[in-house]
C-alpha cells in the first residue's frame, strides 16, 4: 500500500523526470533549474490528490482520485503545457536580456531572480502534473483501486 512517504518520492523522482523530458531543447542551465523546478513540484503534486480527497477513512478516494476526471483534466494540462511552459521560458529571456541593460545592481538582481523564478516555474507545470500522476497510478495498485468517477 502506498503511504504518504512513497507518494512524496515518486512524485519528487517523477516530477524531475517529466520536466526533463520537456526541457530537453533548453540549454543546460536552463535544464538544470527546470529540473529543480519539476522535482520540488512533483513532490509537492504528489500530495495534492490526498488534499483533495483526505484519507480521513478507507474509502475516502472521490473525485480527485477518480479514473476519468484525473484522466479528462490531466489530458488538458499536458495538452496545454508546452504553450504554458513557452510563456515562462519567453519570459525568462526578456527578463535576461533586460538584465543585461540594467543601470544598477538592484535592477541587476532583480531581473535575474524573476528569469530563474520563470525557468523554475516551466519545470514546476511538468513536475506538478506528473507528480499527481504518479500518486494516482500508486493507489490504483493497491487493494482499494481508484473509483472511476467519484
Amino acid at each position: 500500500m502506498s503511504n504518504g512517504r512513497t507518494h512524496r518520492a515518486v512524485g519528487t523522482i517523477a516530477g524531475g523526470g517529466f520536466a526533463l523530458a520537456k526541457a530537453k531543447q533548453q540549454a543546460p542551465e536552463h535544464v538544470l533549474l527546470e529540473v529543480l523546478g519539476g522535482a520540488l513540484a512533483g513532490n509537492l503534486g504528489a500530495r495534492l490528490p490526498d488534499v483533495f480527497d483526505p484519507p480521513l477513512h478507507p474509502g475516502h478516494r472521490s473525485l480527485a482520485h477518480g479514473i476519468v476526471p484525473v484522466t479528462a483534466a490531466g489530458r488538458a494540462a499536458v495538452n496545454a503545457l508546452d504553450g504554458w511552459q513557452a510563456q515562462l521560458r519567453a519570459e525568462a529571456s526578456r527578463r535576461a536580456s533586460l538584465r543585461q541593460s540594467a543601470a544598477t545592481s538592484f535592477e541587476r538582481f532583480w531581473q535575474a531572480l524573476v528569469e530563474i523564478l520563470c525557468r523554475l516555474g516551466a519545470g514546476a507545470l511538468a513536475g506538478l502534473l506528473a507528480g499527481y500522476g504518479s500518486h494516482v497510478a500508486l493507489d490504483a495498485f493497491t487493494p482499494a483501486s481508484l473509483p472511476l468517477l467519484a
